[in-house]
C-alpha cells in the first residue's frame, strides 16, 4: 500500500493543528463539523423564512415583525449572565440551542402567518440569549495564539455547506415545501448543537465576566468620541439597510414572481461571494485595519437596497446578493475589530455590550419604520432610495473617525470569537 493511500485523517489538518495538544485538535475538528452542520442548517432553512412568510401571506407588518425579533436576544444578552452565575457555561448555552433548534421539528403542525413569526421569533431569542457563553467557551478552548486561525477554519467550513445547500433547499421547497424542508433542516441544527455539546471545556476557576452599571455603559459613549461616532454611523446604517428589508420578500414574491428555486440560485451567488469576502477581509483588517474595511463595506452595502429600486427580472437583483454577500463577511470583521481598535484594552467586553445592545435597538425598531412608510403611501422604491441615502451618510461618518491602534488592540484582535451565523446589518 503506498504512503499516500495510508494517510491518518490528523495528516489533512493544517499545520497548526497537527502541533496542537490532542485536546486542542480534538475540538477544533469537532467544532468544524459542528460548523458544518449549521451551515446546512442556516442554507437550508433560515435564509428562506421570510420568503416562506411572504408567500404564506404575511404582510409587510409581519414581515417587520418578523425582522426586529431578530434582534430581541441582541438586546437582553446582559441577562444571559446573570442566570449562567450558578450553571456550567457549556450546559446553559446547549441547552438554549438545544431548545432553539428542535422547534423547527414542529413548523410543519403550525398553521397560520401569525404563528410561524411567533415560532421563529422564540427560536432567534433562545439562538442569540447564551452568546456570551459562547464567547467565553471559546476563550477556554483555543490558545490564543492560534484561535483566530481555527475560527476562520470553522468559518470556512460553514461557508461551503452554505453554497453547497442554497440551490438544492430552493428546489426542495418548490417540490416539497417548508413544511417538510425545514423540520429536516432542524435535526441538523441539533446535530450542530451535539456535536458542539462534545467538547472538552475546562472552565476551573475562570470567573463570569461582570456586567457594568447602566451609567458606566453610557459613560464609554460620552468620553469617546470615536467610539460614539462610530455607534452613530452603525446606527444610520442599520437604519439605512433594515430601511427596506421587509420588503425584499415583497419585491420578491410580488412584483418579480421568484420561485424558490431562483431565489436559492440567488442565494448562491450570495453564500459564494461571501465565503470570497471572508477570505479576502481577513488579510484586509489585518493590513488596514477594522475601520478601513468597514468604511469600504458600507460603500458596498449602497448596492443592497439601490437594486431593489431598478429589479424588473430576478436577475437584475444579483448585485444586491453579490453586495450583501461581500458585506456579509467585510462588516462583520469590520465592525468587530473596529469596536476592539476604539476600546480600552481590559474594557473590551463592556464596549461589545454597547455596541450588542445599540445593534439590537435599532434592529427592532428600523423595519416598522419601513412598513409605516409603505402604509402611508410611500413607493417602495423610494423607501429603498432612502434607505441607500443613509447607507451614504454612515459611510461619511466613519470616514470622520480617526483611530490610533495600539500594540494592546492589535493583539487583542485575534483573540475576539468568530459566530456561527451571518453578520447582523
Amino acid at each position: 500500500m503506498s504512503a499516500h493511500t495510508n494517510r491518518s485523517p490528523r495528516s489533512f489538518l493544517p499545520a497548526y493543528l497537527r502541533g496542537a495538544l490532542p485536546v486542542v485538535r480534538s475540538n477544533a475538528v469537532l467544532d468544524i463539523w459542528g460548523a458544518v452542520a449549521y451551515g446546512l442548517f442556516f442554507g437550508a432553512a433560515l435564509q428562506f423564512i421570510p420568503v416562506v412568510l411572504r408567500k404564506q401571506g404575511a404582510s409587510t407588518e409581519m414581515l417587520a415583525l418578523y425582522t426586529s425579533q431578530t434582534y430581541l436576544g441582541s438586546i437582553l444578552t446582559s441577562f444571559s449572565i446573570i442566570l449562567m452565575r450558578r450553571r456550567r457555561t457549556k450546559s446553559f448555552a446547549v441547552a438554549c440551542w438545544y431548545a432553539a433548534r428542535a422547534l423547527f421539528l414542529f413548523v410543519g403542525f403550525v398553521k397560520g402567518v401569525p404563528w410561524l413569526v411567533l415560532l421563529f421569533g422564540v427560536f432567534w431569542f433562545l439562538e442569540a440569549f447564551p452568546s456570551p457563553a459562547y464567547t467565553r467557551i471559546l476563550q477556554v478552548i483555543y490558545p490564543v495564539e492560534i484561535r483566530g486561525k481555527i475560527l476562520s477554519l470553522v468559518r470556512l467550513g460553514m461557508a461551503v455547506a452554505v453554497i453547497a445547500i442554497t440551490p438544492l433547499a430552493g428546489w426542495a421547497l418548490d417540490h416539497w415545501g417548508y413544511q417538510i424542508l425545514f423540520p429536516l433542516a432542524g435535526v441538523m441544527g441539533i446535530l450542530s448543537t451535539a456535536l458542539f455539546n462534545r467538547l472538552e471545556v475546562n472552565e476551573g476557576p475562570l470567573p463570569i465576566r461582570q456586567t457594568k452599571t447602566f451609567a458606566g455603559l453610557v459613560e464609554i459613549v460620552r468620553t469617546n468620541r470615536p467610539f460614539a461616532l462610530h455607534l452613530l454611523s452603525f446606527t444610520v446604517y442599520g437604519v439605512g439597510a433594515l430601511l427596506g428589508f421587509a420588503l425584499y420578500p415583497v419585491v420578491q414574491v410580488d412584483r418579480l414572481h421568484l420561485s424558490y428555486t431562483q431565489i436559492g440560485l440567488l442565494g448562491l451567488a450570495q453564500s459564494v461571494f461571501w465565503l470570497l469576502g471572508f477570505l479576502y477581509w481577513g488579510g484586509a483588517v489585518d493590513k488596514h485595519g477594522g475601520l478601513w474595511v468597514m468604511r469600504v463595506n458600507l460603500l458596498i452595502a449602497f448596492f443592497v437596497p439601490f437594486s431593489y429600486i431598478w429589479a424588473t427580472n430576478g436577475w437584475m437583483l444579483l448585485p444586491a446578493f453579490i453586495a450583501q454577500g461581500i458585506i456579509s463577511a467585510g462588516v462583520d470583521l469590520g465592525l468587530i475589530n473596529t469596536s476592539i481598535s476604539l476600546a480600552e484594552p481590559d474594557k473590551v467586553v463592556e464596549y461589545a455590550a454597547v455596541q450588542s445592545t445599540v445593534i439590537g435597538v435599532r434592529g427592532m425598531i428600523s423595519p416598522f419604520i419601513g412598513a409605516w412608510l409603505l402604509r402611508v403611501g410611500v413607493a417602495d422604491t423610494i423607501i429603498f432610495g432612502v434607505g441607500s441615502l443613509l447607507i451614504l451618510v454612515a459611510w461619511w461618518i466613519t470616514g470622520r473617525i480617526r483611530v490610533h491602534p495600539t500594540p494592546a488592540g492589535a493583539a487583542l484582535r485575534a483573540r475576539w470569537p468568530l459566530r456561527f451565523r451571518l453578520p447582523r446589518l
